[in-house]
């Protein structure tokens, strides 16, 4: 994101301390809930921490005081635990992000660092065609036609229940019988297949007219790895028909296909192909100059959202694969890719799929705007991402809209947003985008806002090294919970999106309850310590205001 541009998509607390549960005074209306059950045996992912960035050749650098409002966790302040920085494409202006950088670091959070450009030098301007969106999947063993072909899963890897394979060198055929387009144009497909050797040719026919010919797939390796090949073809609003066809050298055994819009892009500009050693090199001397002036970065991003580049540097799906396996093993440093606009995947599926580039990733950097919920988890992450980290590192939610910071229930939403990226996207960390905005946590005056509060209620808590464990997601119409456990505590994030209050029992489970401290917000409070209320065996109740965020502190 630049500073001009807005992206369209669709406190008081001093430290935390074992308190006593407070019990807000019964409302007119209270709701039941079901328990919300906190098994503190059952460890989901480690938290690195939650943050913001700063953006100082776009909006200026954090003043010394917000820099205490940020990072710090005494009274008045965020918490933060990440800090984001840009690496300028202008060596001159690096030295620009240091001073909150080592204030950051000061206090205890990590730094990263993504560029926008490379140096001038090593960029070019081109034509870039490429697809767009995350689209729709099909696989190759349902609603088809087969001729001459079979449906197998003996080979590992293949996504739904099995994959093709082509019996006939000539004439055997897959074809797919409901494509749902939403608009006539250029579409990109996306096949995948394996071949363990030699290349296979295919014709492809669209709604029974052949529209390209002897399309080459090449060897693959194994039986059990999985490429994509890229096609484009016209396609019509409505339902279409795509058919692969054999010619004579056999086919690959074909898994799926994912149909998107493509567009060319014109003035793109792009890293140039013979430059990608230099552009290594270049992210290393960053990193140096920074650990020069005593800032350690904890990773490097190869580039920010590489597919919304309209005012920075385009990458496509293939580039950045290639960069990955031959090129960022140089890295002197975590890294970080690929930093899609919002989560698609075909952004970061190849380098999962790819043992090389997968290789040389640390961590597989997302953001999240305009991302359904449904789209947060990654199963294929799940599946080959072992021993990676998973990290959202930008978003704003749910606007950019002049002084929109303060909207109540509004700013929940800020809350809700981040308890799905936790839960159902399973992230490391949660970053806002710039810290100092009149959107953001801290306005522009320098004091915390309703969607800083609402961010406060995770990042002063739930610290990093924390763990999240297993919780009763939704136990009532409108509540969601979290649950976090680290430093001889566990911390609970409970959201009422409700009008009304909600009487919400809690269970300790393979855990004990024996104090418990807690914080509000809602449309009148901002962190607000509670009053007491007793625990009982394991657990306790408490009532969830209207339209609230609620953090309780349990000691064991």
């Amino acid at each position: 994101m630049n500073s001009l541009m807005k992206k369209s998509i669709c406190t008081v607390l001093a430290a935390v301390t074992a308190l006593p549960l407070f019990l807000v005074p019964a409302s007119s209306k209270v709701m039941a809930a079901s328990d919300a059950v906190i098994n503190v045996s059952s460890q989901k992912q480690v938290i690195r921490g939650f943050g913001g960035m700063t953006h100082s050749g776009w909006i200026g650098d954090l003043t010394a005081a917000e820099r205490e409002t940020a990072f710090g966790n005494g009274a008045n302040q965020l918490g933060f635990s990440v800090l984001r920085i840009p690496i300028d494409e202008n060596q001159n202006n690096w030295q620009r992000e240091v001073a909150t950088a080592k204030k950051a670091i000061e206090h205890g959070a990590i730094v990263f660092a993504s560029p926008w450009n490379p140096p001038s030098e090593m960029t070019e301007i081109v034509t870039l065609g490429m697809s767009t969106g995350g689209g729709s999947t099909y696989e190759a063993e349902s609603n088809t036609t087969l001729i001459g072909t079979t449906v197998e899963n003996s080979q590992a890897g293949y996504t739904g229940t099995g994959y093709i394979s082509f019996q006939n060198a000539s004439g055997s055929s897959v074809q797919w019988n409901t494509i749902l387009i939403g608009s006539t144009g250029t579409k990109n497909i996306k096949i995948r297949y394996s071949l363990p050797s030699g290349t296979s040719n295919l014709d492809v026919y669209v709604n029974g007219t052949k529209a390209l010919s002897g399309i080459p797939f090449e060897a693959t390796g194994s039986g059990n790895t999985w490429k994509e090949k890229s096609i484009q073809v016209p396609m019509v609003n409505g339902t279409s028909t795509l058919k692969l066809v054999t010619t004579g050298t056999g086919g690959p055994r074909i898994d799926n296909i994912n149909a998107t819009p493509y567009v060319q892009v014109t003035q793109a500009k792009r890293l140039k192909h013979d430059m990608y050693d230099d552009y290594a090199q270049y992210l290393n001397e960053f990193d140096a100059y920074m650990k020069g002036q005593g800032v350690d970065l904890y990773a490097i991003s190869v580039q920010n959202e590489p597919d919304y580049a309209h005012d920075w540097t385009w990458w496509t799906p293939e580039e950045m694969l290639r960069f990955m396996k031959e090129n960022a093993g140089a890295i002197n440093n975590r890294v970080i890719a690929p930093e899609s606009f919002s989560y698609v995947k075909q952004m970061s599926d190849p380098i999962l799929n790819d043992p090389e580039a997968l290789a040389n990733l640390d961590i597989l950097g997302a953001h999240t705007y305009g991302t359904q919920y449904s789209d947060f988890p990654y199963p294929l992450f799940e599946q080959q991402g072992a021993g990676k980290e998973l990290w959202m590192t930008e978003v704003y939610y749910p606007n950019s809209e002049t002084n929109s910071a303060d909207r109540w229930p509004e700013a929940l939403g800020v809350a809700e947003h981040m308890y799905n990226a936790m839960v159902e996207g399973n992230f490391q960390t949660y970053v806002w985008w710039y810290i100092r905005r009149h959107y953001g946590p801290i306005k522009d005056d320098g004091t915390i806002s309703k969607r800083g509060y609402s961010m406060a209620h995770y990042s002063k808590f739930i610290r990093p090294g924390d763990v999240r464990v297993e919780a009763t997601k939704n136990p009532a119409t409108g509540v969601f919970i979290s649950a976090y456990k680290g430093d001889n505590k566990v911390v609970v994030v409970a959201i009422n999106k409700n009008t009304s209050a909600v009487n919400q029992p809690f269970t300790v489970q393979n855990g004990t309850a024996s104090a418990v401290s807690s914080w509000i917000t809602d449309s009148t409070r901002n962190l607000a310590a509670g009053t007491p209320v007793q625990t009982s065996g394991n657990g306790f109740t408490a009532e969830l205001p209207a339209q609230s965020v609620t953090t309780f502190v349990i000691q064991p």
